[in-house]
């Protein structure tokens, strides 16, 4: 099991084992850069134990085993709440709606039941390793020379935390505008859909981070290796070889990150496909009907596209850093001059290591996050919101109960029938009432 002690102790005793054998100052120093890092992610990463985003572990002064357990009573108390407060948003306001934005709604609130539980269990993967992220981050920087920029790497978590926090306040402001002031609606409606938005935004936070300190010390290798290239009178083997292993260590910890995250961001991606199709239909309820047009549920479903697809799109910008800085790390080792040959065979090795693709960039197999994956998500879009649009000129998604029971009746009386007589014949009824009201076309060609 991950969280042995035996193990903790032997990748301690490593650290010290390399503290020692530094000068007397690199312990001062090892801890002097690990209280910076600290204190700059201390706002963020407080916040992220309250919601339950990161294990309290993270935290210097709280890694007994009591704050775990007092921490673990939190996160099940949160979501057993939480769970409850869908149950009861479902039953009452859900279900109360009509048409394709009731269904849609359901599915969104289950994707994000699952989305939150997705996230409390990386908690609690990570609750015994994340304290030594942090540690091998400080032990890597020192032994590469680098200093952290404290005031722009504070700006951009203060930003974010500020996202995310102007998110919250127009959500629950519009969310009571759009229940007209019902309390209790409201409640719900913002436990059950604002509150998840919340929690993933500040999970995302810490993705969006990491990336960015990925992304540059990328940047911090490929300078290094120009000016040992360019600038050096004589290329030395042994810092072109150290530089090597160092973007191959960046390149392995950014398969680990989308790795760990690869299920929020799919599970994400999902919902922003479903909001998206949802505004949409909306927007063209609204212009086949203006009389009827939902102005306050309007806004607040395009505030809730704005969130989702910034989420997206800064998934895809900082992936997207990454392999900007990968790019250019190829560049230079291709635009290097002829050295002597038992350079270029390292070099080589250099080239053949950034061509090999080992998917670092792609999460649950079938996400690539680069900006191209926008390109393919307007073509599905676009498919979904025509099936949609299919299903509301049918009028199979505005029956009222007596028609719901008829077609009850109509399936029992099949169902005395073989099994396939029975498919054959629903499937020909289905088909030709899409053919008389718009035609099955655009429903085959969906699929």
């Amino acid at each position: 099991m991950m969280w042995k002690s035996k193990k903790i102790s032997s990748r301690n005793y490593k650290l010290k084992a390399w503290l020692r054998r530094g000068p007397p100052t690199q312990m001062q120093k090892y801890m002097e850069k690990y209280h910076e890092l600290q204190r700059i992610l201390n706002t963020l990463l407080v916040i992220s134990v309250i919601s339950c985003t990161a294990p309290i572990s993270i935290l210097r002064s709280c890694r007994s085993r009591a704050h775990y357990l007092l921490h673990l009573v939190w996160m099940t108390f949160w979501y057993g709440f939480f769970i409850s407060a869908s149950y009861w948003e479902f039953t009452r306001i859900t279900l109360q709606k009509v048409s394709l934005d009731r269904y849609l709604n359901a599915v969104e609130s289950a994707i994000y039941v699952i989305h939150i539980a997705s996230i409390l269990l990386l908690t609690l993967q990570w609750r015994n390793r994340i304290s030594h992220v942090l540690e091998d981050i400080v032990k890597s920087d020192m032994e590469r020379g680098y200093s952290l920029d404290c005031n722009r790497s504070r700006r951009f978590i203060r930003f974010q935390l500020l996202l995310i926090w102007t998110f919250t306040c127009l959500a629950i402001s519009v969310d009571f505008w759009s229940k007209k002031c019902d309390k209790i609606r409201a409640a719900l409606s913002i436990t059950s859909f604002v509150m998840p938005n919340i929690i993933s935004g500040l999970s995302f936070a810490q993705y969006y981070v990491l990336l960015r300190e990925i992304a540059w010390r990328q940047e911090k290798v490929t300078e290094c290796l120009e000016r040992e290239l360019f600038l050096s009178p004589l290329p030395r083997k042994a810092e072109i070889q150290k530089f090597r292993l160092q973007h191959a260590e960046l390149t392995h910890f950014t398969r680990l990150v989308n790795r760990s995250y690869q299920y929020s961001i799919l599970l994400l991606f999902v919902g922003c496909f479903l909001n998206f199709n949802l505004v949409l239909f909306l927007a063209y309820q609204g212009v086949e009907n203006p009389g009827q047009t939902d102005w306050p549920n309007g806004i607040y479903m395009l505030l809730w596209l704005a969130m989702h697809m910034g989420k997206v799109i800064s998934i895809l910008y900082f992936n997207q850093k990454v392999l900007g800085e990968h790019s250019r790390c190829l560049i230079v080792l291709n635009e290097a001059p002829n050295p002597h040959n038992d350079l270029q065979e390292t070099i080589n090795h250099f080239i053949l290591q950034l061509n090999t693709d080992v998917r670092q960039h792609v999460v649950a197999g079938v996400i690539s996050l680069d900006l191209k994956f926008l390109t393919t998500v307007s073509l599905k879009l676009t498919n979904l919101y025509i099936l949609a649009v299919v299903f509301y000129q049918s009028g199979y998604l505005n029956r009222d109960v007596d028609r719901f029971s008829s077609y009850q009746r109509y399936l029992g009386h099949y169902l005395t029938d073989s099994t396939a007589e029975y498919l054959k014949r629903l499937v020909d009824r289905f088909s030709s009432n899409l053919h008389q009201n718009l035609g099955t076309k655009y429903f085959f060609d969906f699929f």
